[in-house]
């Protein structure tokens, strides 16, 4: 079963996130600092519009930043509600997977 990041919603194997990955990046996936794939990435809050971000030029965003999917939301929020427990957060986020469908995913 996958973890997904809860900034950019990338799966991770559980087993690899428990055992292989590095110590200062499990910490940071935890946290939801991010993973290796986003870690150099700026995320878009989209609480604010584009057009009253400061990081907004003629229509273009200086930081290229991209926006945070819809399963990264759902792992932020799963993994609040249970704390450490890996497993639980694994089978929820397969199980919601499942009853979305994939195209509501992306």
């Amino acid at each position: 079963m996958d973890l997904y990041c809860k900034r950019c919603g990338e799966p991770w194997e559980m087993d690899y996130v428990q055992h292989d990955m590095d110590i200062l990046e499990r910490v940071a996936f935890k946290k939801g600092e991010g993973c290796p794939c986003c870690k150099d990435k700026q995320i878009c809050n989209l609480k604010i519009p584009c057009s009253e971000c400061e990081h907004q030029q003629d229509n273009t965003c200086l930081l290229n930043k991209f926006k945070r999917p819809y399963r990264a939301e759902i792992s932020a929020v799963l993994s609040d509600m249970l704390g450490d427990d890996i497993d639980g957060l694994a089978a929820e986020m397969e199980d919601a997977e499942y009853m979305l469908g994939s195209k509501f995913w992306e």
